[in-house]
């Protein structure tokens, strides 16, 4: 048992950094292996020519700033998605966005009869008096919190820790057994300095106040049954009793899925696009005198002669007022809310005109479509034959002896409901966010998808913290449009990187580690004159390598 354990889990994850055209693989991934029977169709010679030609007719630009796609990528997909058909069909997981980590997708390991049955079970807790409902604190009374372990979690310096018996799920309220209390995490372990920092900029990793209280769960390494040992905090062992073989069917069904994530890393992790640069290729023709500046365009043949002092004049000195950046329609230097045509700019006492040039003019929109067209990213395309891009086999997905023969994890519960109403008929979706803080060493989060009415399709989002490549990798000095271009990063932004999003639809079932962080997308009643809702059961596992403070240290702390 350790209270601050450490470990790598201390160190904020940095993934590798995509490149455009790695998001739009992915992007491709998810939504075909969304279609019904897909991993049928994927071997469909005439299907799969089908989906070809709709990939690479589709408008990539508005996924995606800078995304190409060509038939090398779509080849590399479909041959990956045939992979990951055999692995779908043999154990019902599917690996999308998958890299250096992975999000796991199933339609088929919740059964009707699991999900029935779990919606059955918890009728006792949804069935209460108005004053007894928990609604989440903020939602308007939209998120209505059934089981969460904000609820009377560990408390540094009030709750008491037994330390000379375990508690079971038979004696949970019995008073007996020597107490202590823990002190808090000192203020200087609860924060993480960044490299490069000022001093004294830091940010939270530990929180000094709690600590969420898993369940202690012991698995048969030979059979892979699985049995609550401690009681689950906040449903009670008795009263609640029927909830706990559901839940057990539930953690029992996350094994695989979250083995598969625990090795992910050492086993599974894959590069598909790899450089050591960030440049353009310059593709101009020869008659060009070519500067690698938009201005550098021949002028059409009834274009007027570029003023001396503007861009491309013969007098004109550039001061550095232009960089690629400025090369982004979206991004521009001098912020004008509007542009201007040059008929418009005519009308205009314009003296200065680098000024006229740059306030957004039709000469200046030539000559970055023109420069952009010549001067493409000097980056590989893709392995039609996908060779070593999926790494993982359906052999891979263990159905005993998960985490190296573990016999005991420990699980954080969750069970929430989202009602919308026609007085309330939206809900404007969560934030950017990990689970739990370094205090609970949660590695990866399984989601079920239990129940679902009315409500129109919503998605979960992805997005990692990347590697810091200004060391490793090689570009012109001030020249960051390269950067921007080859990779999927934002400019002007931090080093976040969305990967891509999943349908979160009912039956689903979600599984991702906890060092990417997730989103949920805005959602809606379909019918605007009847209620609708949305059922999920989160489950949270402890690294099994680190064992914390659980329920079978902390008596129940609620009065029942």
């Amino acid at each position: 048992m350790l209270p601050y354990a450490r470990g790598p889990a201390l160190t904020s994850a940095e993934e590798k950094l995509l490149w455009d055209n790695d998001v739009v693989r992915g992007y491709l991934d998810n939504k075909l292996s969304d279609k019904p029977r897909w991993w049928q169709k994927i071997n469909d010679d005439e299907i799969v020519t089908k989906w070809k030609k709709e990939a690479l007719a589709m408008d990539w630009k508005s996924y995606l700033k800078y995304a190409d796609f060509t038939s090398a990528m779509v080849n590399a997909c479909i041959q990956e998605l045939r992979i990951k058909a055999d692995i779908y069909e043999k154990t019902g997981l599917i690996p999308v966005y998958d890299y250096s980590v992975a999000v796991l997708k199933s339609d088929t390991i919740m059964t009707a009869e699991l999900a029935k049955s779990l919606q059955e079970a918890v009728e006792v807790l949804e069935d209460v008096a108005p004053e007894q409902k928990d609604w989440h604190p903020g939602s308007n009374k939209k998120v209505l919190d059934l089981v969460h372990p904000s609820l009377w979690p560990l408390t540094y310096g009030r709750s008491r820790i037994l330390v000379d018996r375990v508690i079971g799920l038979q004696d949970a309220f019995t008073d007996e057994g020597k107490a202590v209390t823990i002190r808090a995490p000192a203020d200087d372990d609860c924060y993480r300095y960044q490299k490069g920092g000022f001093c004294g900029q830091g940010f939270p990793v530990f929180s000094n106040r709690f600590q969420w209280l898993p369940c202690d769960v012991v698995l048969d390494p030979l059979t892979g049954s699985v049995k609550i040992a401690s009681y689950i905090n906040n449903l009670h062992p008795q009263e609640h009793a029927h909830l706990y073989p559901v839940i057990e069917s539930f953690i029992k069904k996350s094994l695989p899925a979250w083995d598969i994530l625990y090795r992910w890393e050492d086993d599974f992790a894959v590069q598909r696009l790899q450089t050591d640069e960030a440049t353009l290729d310059c593709q101009a023709e020869e008659a060009v005198n070519c500067c690698c500046k938009p201005w550098c365009r021949r002028l059409g043949q009834n274009e007027a002669p570029r003023h001396a002092y503007e861009p491309g004049g013969e007098e004109y000195e550039d001061q550095g007022r232009w960089s690629d950046e400025d090369t982004d329609e979206e991004s521009n230097t001098f912020h004008f809310c509007e542009e201007s045509s040059d008929k418009e700019l005519l009308h205009h006492d314009y003296s200065d005109p680098e000024e006229a040039y740059f306030k957004g003019s039709q000469r200046r929109k030539l000559d970055e479509a023109w420069f952009k067209s010549t001067h493409r990213v000097n980056v590989p395309d893709a392995d039609p034959n996908a060779a070593g891009h999926v790494k993982i086999t359906a052999g891979d997905v263990k159905t005993t002896g998960f985490f190296k023969g573990k016999e005991q994890i420990q699980v954080i519960i969750k069970l929430a409901n989202i009602y919308l109403t026609p007085e309330n008929p939206s809900y404007d979706g969560g934030s950017w966010h990990t689970e739990g803080q370094l205090n609970e060493h949660i590695v990866s989060t399984a989601l079920y998808y239990y129940d679902s009415d009315n409500i129109t399709d919503c998605t979960l989002s992805f997005r990692t913290t990347t590697k810091d490549l200004s060391e490793e990798l090689y570009y012109e000095q001030d020249k960051h449009d390269p950067i921007y271009r080859t990779f999927a990063i934002k400019k002007d932004g931090d080093r976040q990187q969305d990967i891509g999003s999943v349908h979160t639809k009912a039956g689903r079932a979600i599984f991702f580690p906890n060092l990417v962080q997730h989103r949920v997308s805005p959602f809606e009643l379909v019918g605007r004159t009847k209620p609708g809702h949305r059922k999920i059961i989160a489950l949270f596992l402890v690294d099994p390598a680190i064992s914390i403070i659980s329920t079978s240290n902390v008596p129940p702390q609620q009065k029942y």
